[in-house]
């Protein structure tokens, strides 16, 4: 299996599907946590804690993933977490995640029922982060694409009801899904690098996104990472040089700039620059997080 193929495994994301409340769930395994060589980096310095929920990367030919920590999912860690390391200690759950193959080829009551059962974990590792972390600590929220998915939920269902979790809410950053304006009733967009408690989702394309396009439309929330509130066209920073960025009226995270257009669209113009979500910003994310938990902590 080669990088790239497994680079497009780890962040190809998941389809329409909510996800409803299932049963119950083993304990928490950790993919990363403080303290620990692991694939995010396992700083202990850092002034808050990521919370971290990968994309759609396992390979199991299943329905469900196990809760094996297998090295695709390290890899999906290594390239989306571990840049935070310097920001944040990272808590990232393995989860019974919709696999690849069954976001293919399974029908939606099939996908519905992985979809559930994913979140089971993602709400009992939430449950088993919140038993073990020093609950002064502020948290963000960090996922792409399924991953995203489970933490927009998790908003939902155990923050957004929850005034304690709600005061150590740094940001979620849960790009990569499509997030209404109407989702949360407490969390709004994010409107300046040192506010605390929001959360900024958007979607990235380099061309109009076609008619049948997954991602935007009416009533998407599109945050501009680079231009807070503004949403003015501000070059953003990551491995990738020269791009800028700004939300437009088909309420999608829209990048310019030299050799933009040629940037991949997979699997086909419908998603976008799905896999590039998270790396197109990932410095201007970092920063992000960084000044947020400045706030946060002063």
């Amino acid at each position: 299996m080669t990088r790239a193929l497994l680079l497009v495994a780890a962040l190809i994301g998941s389809l329409f599907l909510s996800v409803p409340t299932a049963s119950a769930a083993p304990s928490t395994t950790w993919l990363c946590r403080p303290g620990s060589a692991n694939p995010c980096g396992g700083g202990t310095d850092a002034p808050v804690d990521c919370f971290y929920v990968y994309p759609t990367a396992s390979l199991q030919p299943a329905q469900s993933a196990n809760l094996d920590a297998s090295p695709e999912l390290a890899f999906a860690a290594a390239a989306q977490a571990r840049p935070f390391g310097s920001v944040c200690n990272v808590w990232a759950p393995v989860y019974r995640q919709a696999t690849l193959l069954s976001l293919a080829t399974a029908d939606g009551p099939a996908r519905d029922a992985a979809l559930a059962e994913a979140y089971v974990d993602i709400d009992r590792a939430w449950t088993d982060f919140l038993a073990q972390r020093d609950s002064n600590r502020g948290v963000v929220l960090l996922g792409h694409s399924q991953g995203s998915r489970m933490l927009r939920t998790l908003l939902q269902n155990r923050i957004e009801p929850d005034p304690a979790a709600r005061d150590v809410l740094v940001s979620a950053i849960i790009p990569g899904i499509s997030v209404r304006t109407s989702d949360f009733t407490t969390v709004a967009p994010c409107t300046d690098v040192t506010e605390t408690g929001c959360v900024v989702a958007y979607s990235t394309f380099s061309r109009t996104p076609p008619p049948d396009s997954r991602y935007g439309g009416d009533g998407i929330l599109c945050t501009n990472p680079a231009s807070l509130g503004a949403n003015a066209r501000t070059p953003v920073l990551g491995p990738l040089p020269n791009l800028t960025a700004q939300c437009d009226s088909d309420n999608v995270l829209m990048i310019d700039g030299p050799g933009a257009a040629a940037l991949p669209t997979l699997p086909n113009a419908t998603w976008g620059l799905h896999l590039l979500d998270l790396t197109i910003p990932l410095q201007t994310l970092v920063d992000l997080v960084r000044s947020q938990s400045a706030a946060f902590t002063a």
